[in-house]
């Protein structure tokens, strides 16, 4: 007898193949997400070679990819807070949820200023700025420098060519439209002071003249310098739209010389002036002047008391303030000095008792005084609106030397060209223009209007002398 024996398999279909298993998704993180997130899924049983679609609430992601334990997907720009479904094969594996979030948009609260000139700064206050993203500026069309980004504002320069008109701050890809801003357009007006024929020091004209002839055009104002007894210096605060003259004075013969300002505010039409010194041994000196405010060197001393310090005071020489009081065992000579607004300091280069050039600052609102040794004297400077500083370094005979310094230093950053003449008189700068301008002096005592065209590096010089009657200017300065 013959017996088979029969085995039966339990995989009757093909007993080679293992059966597949489906995907499972461990974690995922975030769970709250902006559009344009990656969301990482965390997974078991992955085929990477299969294509598995990401739902977000029903929005299909574009950008999905498979690693050997996780798939990475980015939320897709239209998604909405839901659920999150993984689409494979025939299969539906819902996953969990996910928030969606909004990226905070920029706001922008408030602009100053509203009316403004080229150069100037407009500071946008708001909220949900970001340092890290980058913002741009455009005045009417026109982008402007991005001056600062901090978490509370922006602060944009208006650009030459701005006008009047819209301005938006784009970021990444978003315009936002801010408000409407005033561009008051900067004319090239130059300034001169001529001295009156009889009149000695005591009575000033003040000229607009052609900007590039110097010819003298309409007389705009006079400086009355009451017993003055020798002009020493003049300057042209546009800031503040004053005109302030320094001199000597002396009542008598054998009397002390003193040093007296006269001042004629250009936007009132109103003059006025005080005592700066009691003594010609004694400094006194206009330093500086912004809006309503001038700042300057006093010198006092009556055998008793000896007072030598930094005052500011209005226009009008009311709310005088005492800022920072000097050692009276040294005067310096100050004859170069400005204001920096952005950090609220008086500059001012001159040198110390060993005859060591320093740069000094002092911060108006806080009486901090600070000094730098610096290598180079400075016949001239000027501080412009955007704070260059420009000097005039003398070379040697009659050589001198344009300079741009380093208003944190007071070191030379570079030469900008050499000058000839007997001395430099005065300097001054056209932001309109990108111009240097300067009041020259030659051997013969001729005066000449010399421009420095800062962007082609081309120059003119142009004598003064006997035009329209005139002779000598004590100053030139420009209106922007």
């Amino acid at each position: 007898m013959i017996l088979i024996l029969i085995g039966c398999s339990n995989n009757d279909e093909n007993p080679t193949q293992e059966t597949l298993k489906n995907l499972v998704v461990i974690s995922y993180s975030p769970t709250s997400a902006m559009a344009g997130d990656e969301i990482t899924f965390i997974v078991q049983n992955i085929i990477v070679s299969k294509e598995y679609t990401i739902l977000f609430n029903g929005i299909a992601s574009e950008a999905v990819q498979n690693f050997q334990t996780e798939i990475k997907a980015i939320v897709p720009s239209n998604a909405t807070t839901g659920e999150i479904v993984i689409k494979y094969d025939d299969k539906n594996l819902n996953v969990g949820t996910l928030e969606i979030t909004e990226e905070p948009t920029l706001l922008i609260t408030s602009f100053s200023p509203t009316t403004a000139f080229t150069g100037d700064e407009v500071t946008f206050v708001g909220e949900n700025i970001d340092p890290a993203i980058t913002y741009a500026v455009f005045f009417n069309g026109i982008e402007g420098e991005t001056a600062s980004v901090t978490e509370n504002e922006i602060v944009a320069i208006v650009p030459q060519g701005a006008t009047s008109g819209e301005i938006e701050i784009t970021y990444e890809d978003t315009t936002l439209n801010v408000g409407t801003i005033e561009i008051i357009a900067e004319l090239d007006k130059l300034y001169g002071y001529l001295p009156i024929d009889g009149a000695g020091c005591e009575v000033l004209k003040i000229h607009n003249l052609d900007i590039n002839t110097g010819e003298l055009l309409e007389e705009i104002a006079m400086l009355y310098n009451q017993s003055c007894y020798s002009e020493l210096s003049s300057n042209f605060f546009r800031e503040a739209n004053v005109f302030v003259h320094t001199f000597t004075t002396r009542y008598g013969q054998g009397l002390p010389y003193g040093k007296a300002c006269s001042i004629v505010n250009l936007t009132t039409g109103a003059n006025g002036g005080w005592t700066l010194s009691d003594g010609a041994i004694y400094d006194g000196s206009i330093l500086a002047a912004t809006n309503n405010k001038i700042f300057y060197m006093y010198r006092y001393y009556d055998g008793i008391d000896d007072i030598y310090e930094i005052r500011s005071s209005n226009l009008n020489h009311s709310n005088v303030t005492t800022l920072y009081e000097f050692p009276t065992n040294f005067i310096y000579d100050i004859k170069n000095s400005g204001f920096l607004p952005s950090t609220n300091e008086l500059v001012f280069f001159t040198t110390n008792e060993t005859g060591q050039p320093i740069f000094m600052k002092l911060n108006v609102e806080t009486s901090a005084l600070t000094s730098y040794n610096i290598s180079e004297t400075y016949s001239s400077i000027f501080i412009t609106k955007t704070e260059r500083i420009f000097g005039i370094k003398s070379l040697g005979g009659d050589e001198h030397e344009i300079v741009e310094i380093d208003k944190s230093t007071g070191n030379i950053l570079s030469s900008l060209a050499t000058i000839s003449a007997q001395t430099v008189e005065k300097i001054d700068y056209s932001l309109s223009s990108n111009r240097i301008f300067a009041l020259l002096r030659d051997t013969n005592y001729d005066q000449y209007l010399y421009t420095l065209n800062l962007d082609g590096g081309t120059s003119t010089n142009t004598q003064l002398d006997e035009q329209n009657n005139h002779k000598d200017f004590y100053g030139i300065y420009l209106n922007d």
